[in-house]
């Protein structure tokens, strides 16, 4: 069946587009010694490396934000229920 797992232990590929998301924002974060990061920015960062295409304006940062919204980014914080950024995790 397609998109479920075949084997116990195997990635998805969307579980894999997640981790790979995941991993690149904390490593820009650590390289660039980012406490943290919008969604809109961080979008930017992973529509330029050709990880997960952004949405043009007015909807920036869509397709990172239906991630966030999911609760499946690493190091996610929404302030006052609106805006949402990721943090560095050590």
């Amino acid at each position: 069946m397609r998109g479920t797992r075949e084997k116990r232990g195997t990635m998805t590929d969307r579980e894999r587009k997640i981790s790979q998301i995941n991993s690149y924002l904390q490593r820009q974060l650590r390289l660039q010694r980012f406490n943290s990061v919008t969604a809109v920015e961080g979008a930017q960062w992973l529509d330029q490396a050709g990880i997960l295409k952004d949405a043009p304006p007015p909807r920036t940062g869509l397709p990172l934000r239906r991630f966030l919204r999911e609760g499946v980014i690493v190091g996610q914080r929404q302030e006052d229920e609106w805006w949402w950024f990721i943090d560095r995790v050590e």
